[in-house]
């Protein structure tokens, strides 16, 4: 045989062996692409998973809510309400948290009693796709429980102002329950089925963390003057939010204050959960030690991804009432019930067609 022919005769040998590998790497590429869509899928299945277990954890079915002593409001058997010649029915798609801000820096370990100077009902609607704030006076008068502050016993049950629910369960889970049942028990029995607390050090780093806020002082003090817009970071947060005159005006005056704070801080955080829903729970890891909350990872997965279609309009509500002067020389706040209740009306519940 030729040479020729020897090189003719191998020939076909080697363009198996190129085919084999060639069948063999595009077996393993199909392989790798096949454990990537898996993962990809679990990671769906995951978060799925994760956001229904957080809408349940996070909604009701207004069962708790007891108008019975609302003038006019008339209850009917299937649960609805009936009132000024309308039948409503209660959202049973609303998640609502309980956000408080306590008079302290930092978590410490409940030797010293603290108060709340901030509390927010926050209420997310995806029915009508929007948020809406409920700013409650820290001086409001509410039914809350009393426990000793030394031995931590039950006392009994005590009106006093909403601040002061805090101070009884020692600074950390059991205050902000403590709270929230104070809360609850003032909104007609509102179920609330989270909360959060933060203590200043933690505020001041979520303004940070979304490159501060800009708000527009309505008077002067200290720092800051009428109409000149400030952007809020660091130190310039306490120094606008937490000050007060201790007059009957003084705490609304202040809440004024924060709710421009906590107004740019809502609007910055839909636009981070609208780009990047899985920022908000960094924000949070980054301020977590200087947080109490009873937020779980599938209720945050949940919030997060509802919240990015929900709008808000920076309308803040506060519950209305009367400020006058205790005996103990202590602003008390005293809800009108009849607005509070149309305001409840108004965001938790529907109006059903007859």
């Amino acid at each position: 045989m030729s040479e020729g022919n020897k090189r003719d005769a191998v020939a076909p040998e080697s363009n198996a062996q190129d085919t084999k590998k060639t069948s063999k790497g595009k077996k393993t590429a199909l392989i790798t692409v096949a454990v990537i869509v898996g993962l990809l899928l679990l990671l769906v299945a995951a978060f799925f998973i994760l956001r229904a277990i957080g809408k349940s954890s996070m909604t009701s079915d207004g069962s708790s809510v007891d108008f019975s002593n609302v003038d006019g409001a008339e209850l009917t058997d299937e649960g609805y309400v009936r009132y000024n010649g309308k039948l409503y029915k209660y959202n049973d798609e609303i998640s609502c948290i309980l956000l408080m801000g306590v008079d302290d820096y930092e978590k410490g370990d409940g030797s010293e009693p603290r108060q709340t100077d901030v509390n927010v009902l926050a209420v997310l609607d995806p029915v009508n796709e929007k948020i809406s704030l409920i700013a409650i006076s820290r001086d409001a008068m509410c039914n809350m429980e009393i426990y000793d502050i030394d031995t931590g016993e039950f006392e009994g049950m005590a009106k006093a102002q909403l601040a002061l629910a805090y101070s009884y369960g020692g600074g950390g889970e059991k205050s902000c329950e403590l709270t929230v049942n104070a809360v609850s028990d003032l909104f007609f029995g509102i179920e609330i089925p989270a909360y959060a607390s933060i203590y200043l050090d933690g505020l001041s780093e979520i303004v940070d963390s979304v490159g501060g806020v800009d708000v527009t002082p309505m008077t002067s003090f200290g720092r800051f003057t009428k109409g000149e817009t400030v952007r809020l970071k660091g130190g310039l947060t306490e120094a606008y939010i937490r000050p007060r005159e201790y007059t009957l005006q003084g705490n609304s005056e202040r809440m004024q204050r924060q709710n421009q704070l906590l107004r740019g801080l809502v609007q910055k955080a839909l636009s981070v959960a609208r780009t990047d829903p899985t920022q908000i729970i960094d924000i949070y890891g980054s301020v977590s030690d200087n947080v109490e909350t009873s937020l779980g990872l599938a209720m945050m997965v949940y919030l997060a991804d509802a919240a990015a279609d929900m709008s808000f309009d920076g309308n803040i509500y506060t519950v209305e009432g009367e400020a006058v002067m205790g005996k103990q020389q202590h602003a008390e706040f005293y809800v009108d019930e009849d607005a509070l209740f149309e305001l409840v009306l108004d965001i938790f519940y529907i109006p059903v067609k007859e």
